[in-house]
């Protein structure tokens, strides 16, 4: 059964629910009324009859008179028995058996004339009309009901449209896309709950497109950097097997050789990096400043001028050590590569966080350079002519994100590119060395 039976079917099954929750409480509440009602009417046609019954020597005694009286108390459906102390009927009708007075309403009281009891006065009432104002109320209750289910299926089939048109966007969207075509949109409107599920499922949208995007990206850039250095490979060993060489000519074709695997085994180390984004081991509190002078460390021997600017206090941080100091090396060797090889590392304090910055004395970023450079294979179009993956920055950016930081890129005052890192900054009390 499809969702909109469902609510249907719900809402005309409440609906008759409380149709009938409500009939059966009016007509028990109709039946309570209608009998007080009948008791109150019996009551005073009882105590106005007893009121004109006269006494004679400690007897009732009722008159013609006193009869015509009692008959103009009472109507021709209530009948009234009066009888002496003696239980002996001076007026009225015999009063029914007790098997029968269950088909009646029933009064008796006691008759007094001047603090004498002179006997006791019933009054009773045939209650078969209560019966039929039941069912009569049961049928009006029984149609209206019917009708209110009827009405609340026309309108809810009518309406329930309108209120699962979101949803049915949204499975005909999914059903649509099947993983190609994430450029689709629900674009809803409004506030309530269904327009925010649409609004969710296009923001999740937005979100695989970029993802799937960014794959198709980096799996076109891998394959031809790949393919790069394999086709040189396989362009050197066709001829080098294609006719008899000396032994020079053999040596330089092994060092081409050589020198393309080892480009191809780089950029197969920096293709893993990145991969691991996602993958990033447990976090311990590090202090940064190791962090930084082990990777100043590790390019010194490629660089021209190295300095490294430390913060007089000590500087800690939830992260990966591994990880973190891979991202630190990644983006020294960067400006080494592509800032002259030369380049300051200052660590600072703030309040939240700690901030690496890295300059080189290079001619800085160019504007795509700002907006792309973290991108993976991305490389400008001075960076083409040297040799590289394009993926250092990238795997810096991926680290630090990881760890809950961020990466910032600016051209520095006076010249050179600059590389900040942010890293949430752990107090010096929290730290656990």
């Amino acid at each position: 059964m499809s969702l909109r039976r469902r609510l249907i079917v719900m809402i005309v099954l409440l609906v008759v629910a409380a149709s009938a929750i409500f009939s059966a409480a009016s007509l028990a509440l109709l039946d309570r009324v209608l009998r007080a009602q009948l008791d109150a009417r019996l009551a005073t046609v009882a105590r106005a009859a007893a009121d004109i019954v006269d006494e004679d020597n400690g007897r009732p005694v009722i008159d013609r008179y006193d009869a015509k009286l009692i008959a103009s108390v009472h109507d021709a459906s209530e009948h009234i028995s009066i009888e002496d102390v003696n239980g002996r009927r001076i007026y009225g009708e015999p009063i029914p058996s007790r098997a029968a007075l269950r088909a009646y309403q029933f009064v008796r009281i006691t008759v007094r004339h001047r603090g004498h009891v002179l006997g006791t006065l019933a009054a009773w009432q045939d209650r078969g009309w209560l019966a039929e104002v039941d069912r009569t109320a049961l049928a009006i209750f029984c149609f209206v009901a019917i009708a209110l289910a009827l009405g609340a299926a026309f309108f809810a089939r009518r309406y329930a449209r309108s209120i699962l048109e979101p949803l049915q966007r949204v499975a005909t969207l999914a059903e649509e896309i099947e993983g190609r075509d994430l450029s689709r949109r629900l674009r809803a409107h409004g506030r309530d709950e269904l327009a925010r599920l649409c609004n969710s499922f296009d923001r999740m949208l937005e979100r695989l497109e970029q993802r799937f995007e960014h794959e198709r990206r980096f799996t076109a850039d891998a394959s031809h950097e790949l393919r790069t250095p394999l086709a040189v490979v396989r362009a050197e060993v066709d001829l080098a097997l294609r006719r008899p060489r000396g032994g020079d000519e053999y040596r330089a074709a092994l060092a081409s050789i050589g020198h393309e695997a080892a480009r191809l085994e780089a950029l197969v180390d920096a293709l893993l990096d990145s991969a691991r984004e996602r993958a990033i081991g447990a976090h311990d509190t590090v202090d940064i400043a190791d962090i930084v002078c082990s990777a100043a460390e590790r390019v010194r021997p490629a660089s021209r001028a190295l300095r490294v600017h430390l913060p007089p206090a000590r500087a800690y941080v939830r992260a990966n050590r591994i990880a973190l100091e891979r991202a630190a090396s990644a983006v020294l060797h960067n400006a080494i590569v592509h800032g002259g090889g030369a380049l300051d590392v200052r660590v600072d304090l703030a309040e939240h966080d700690v901030r690496i910055d890295v300059r080189d004395r290079g001619p800085g970023f160019s504007p795509d350079a700002l907006q792309h450079a973290t991108e993976r294979f991305w490389r400008g179009e001075r960076g083409r002519s040297r040799s590289g993956s394009g993926l250092g920055l990238a795997i810096a950016r991926a680290f630090i994100e990881a760890h809950g930081g961020r990466v910032q890129l600016a051209n520095a005052e006076g010249g050179g590119a600059s590389v900040v890192l942010l890293l949430p900054r752990v107090p010096a009390e929290d730290a656990v060395d």
